[in-house]
């Protein structure tokens, strides 16, 4: 009985020192700097995608006129050649640039008449949503190990648009200006296109050498 006893006693004593030897013990203050140093940032993310990646998507984005043709003629082609979406998704987004004439400047966008015979209106006002990230075609969901990164990245691009691209265009932009723009665009399947287009800028170059 008593080597019972003893027995019963010693696996008693064991179990928590088992598991206290499967606990990792480190320093509180180690451990937070690890986490503050692979905590995402976004903002970091949205400048190095804006001075990194966003002159590709600028350089190879088709001609508005031609672009807006193609919608008209045949959205599924369009949608396949030039469209960008997430999954599933019936929302596509286009990247595109053009030339044209202001012909009309407004609280919430800036018309402009495209060489081609088009019209389209360059937000100012309203930056929201994920045109610009994933009209871009170069942010890759699948590098983000959540949602909420990847969401935090639109954020921070469309506050960019605002610093670097609307607030000065809202201030220069006149009616009878020539400009060249390049920008984001969103559309669904399921949808009529509109007669005017809407672009979220990400570059805009008036005649008078006011950029960005």
């Amino acid at each position: 009985m008593k080597r019972k006893l003893i027995k019963r006693l010693i696996a008693v004593v064991a179990i928590p020192v088992v598991l206290f030897a499967s606990f990792k013990i480190e320093n509180l203050q180690v451990y937070q700097a690890q986490t503050r140093q692979t905590t995402f940032d976004a903002d970091e993310f949205a400048n190095r995608f804006w001075n990194e990646k966003l002159a590709e998507s600028i350089e190879n984005a088709p001609d508005a006129d031609q672009l807006l043709k193609l919608l008209n003629e045949n959205q599924e082609a369009a949608f396949r050649q030039y469209g960008k979406k997430l999954g599933i998704s019936k929302t596509a987004y286009f990247t595109l640039k053009g030339f044209g004439i202001i012909d009309a400047v407004n609280d919430e966008f800036i018309s402009v008449a495209t060489i081609g015979g088009n019209t389209v209106e360059l937000e100012t006002a309203f930056i929201f949503g994920n045109a610009v990230r994933d009209g871009s075609g170069q942010v890759n969901i699948d590098k983000f190990v959540n949602m909420t990164d990847f969401n935090k990245v639109s954020i921070a691009v469309n506050q960019l648009v605002r610093k670097k691209v609307t607030s000065h265009l809202t201030q220069a932009a006149q009616k009878g200006q020539a400009i060249e723009f390049c920008g984001m665009a969103e559309q669904k399947e399921d949808e009529p296109f509109p007669a005017s287009l809407r672009i979220i800028p990400v570059k805009a170059i008036i005649s008078d050498g006011k950029t960005e």
